[in-house]
């Protein structure tokens, strides 16, 4: 199966004001069968995991194409 490159960034509200964001960036290489929204949610599930503090965040920007130039 083919590799892919992925960016996800998200942002979260502040109880005070203002917003927490983040972004992620890396490599995946999916299971077969899997669809690409299998695939995000993997990878949302990971980021939640690295950012705690973001993990109900809304998701502002997500790519994932072909790591393969």
């Amino acid at each position: 199966m083919a590799e892919y490159h992925f960016v996800i960034s998200a942002q979260k509200p502040l109880p005070g004001g203002g917003f927490a964001m983040g972004d992620w960036s890396s490599r995946i290489t999916p299971e077969p069968g899997w669809s690409r929204q299998d695939t995000f949610e993997v990878i949302r599930t990971e980021f939640a995991k690295r950012y705690p503090e973001l993990g109900r965040a809304c998701v502002t920007f997500f790519s994932l194409e072909p790591n393969q130039l």
